[in-house]
């Protein structure tokens, strides 16, 4: 069932394992949304969530996750990024399970990628792009700062779409949207550290042409944790249903156990499941 409310997807690179079981458990349910808006890993699932592919986030993240041409700290070496974003958009062989685009562009759903302008520091979105500018957009918006590189996009060069609106419910609001159905990939209670020295540091050095990016980045926790507290108004408010981890997620962003993935994806699957009821009562009046 479409209904007419939106679906917003934190990132959180393999975190995002978590999004993906949650996104399945919707297809398991034909639960589908008016808009989806995703960024960095959301951005990822949702993209695989308009086209209907049940499963192949998790096939990929899990099956392939040890293959030095995907993620691996050796590239840092030759100075390329730890995550090869290029290797999601090949063609591996007759057991890989290629992106369906076509699937994509027939979906109902309007899908909007979140990326960063490493011009201006703030958000740009990309709104239901395909082929090569949807390649780019969701590898734009899943470019992690320090390991990722800068992705030439139709908005200028982008990364990480989390380093300016890490849960963007505000463009849910600026669409009119007065439901949505948000996935976090950290529990309730987390909130982000204010930005060390070091990491200060870190971004004066790499992006020291970027100066709005600079203070983008340097101010994100305190943004981050802001926004964890307008997901807690816009549900207190009737206006949301927020699905998240129920404990602290043990898994990191390059998390290299594919057990604990597949753990993490799993709980994403049974939570999801078991908001079914509670979210098709919080839209009931929202359904096409």
């Amino acid at each position: 069932m479409l209904y007419k409310a939106a679906l917003v997807l934190e990132g959180g690179a393999l975190r995002g394992q978590y999004t993906a079981g949650v996104v399945d458990s919707f297809l398991a349910n034909g639960i589908e949304f008016d808009c989806v808006i995703g960024v960095s890993a959301g951005a990822l699932c949702g993209a695989n969530f308009v086209s209907k592919q049940f499963g192949r986030v998790t096939n990929v993240n899990t099956g392939y996750r040890h293959r030095r041409d995907y993620i691996s700290m050796t590239r840092m070496f030759k100075k390329e990024s730890i995550i090869n974003l290029d290797f999601l958009f090949a063609d591996h062989g007759w057991d890989w399970h290629q992106f369906d685009e076509r699937a994509y562009q027939r979906s109902a759903s309007n899908f909007i990628i979140v990326a960063t302008s490493l011009a201006t520091g703030k958000a740009v979105t990309f709104a239901k792009p395909t082929g090569e500018d949807l390649i780019t957009a969701l590898k734009a918006s899943s470019s992690i700062p320090f390991i990722g590189d800068p992705q030439k996009t139709s908005k200028g060069e982008c990364l990480d779409g989390g380093v300016a609106d890490s849960i963007p419910y505000d463009l849910a609001l600026q669409q009119g949207f007065d439901k949505m159905i948000i996935v976090r990939t950290r529990d309730a209670s987390f909130r982000k550290k204010p930005s060390s020295h070091f990491e200060k540091m870190t971004y004066r050095r790499v992006y020291k042409d970027y100066p709005a990016f600079i203070q983008t980045g340097i101010n994100r926790p305190l943004v981050y944790n802001q926004q964890v507290s307008g997901v807690a108004d816009l549900v207190r408010d009737g206006k949301a249903l927020c699905i998240a981890p129920q404990q602290p997620v043990k898994v990191s962003r390059l998390e290299y156990n594919t057990k604990k993935l597949t753990t993490l994806y799993l709980q994403g699957r049974k939570d999801g499941q078991s908001q079914t009821k509670a979210i098709r009562k919080f839209l009931a009046d929202k359904a096409y």
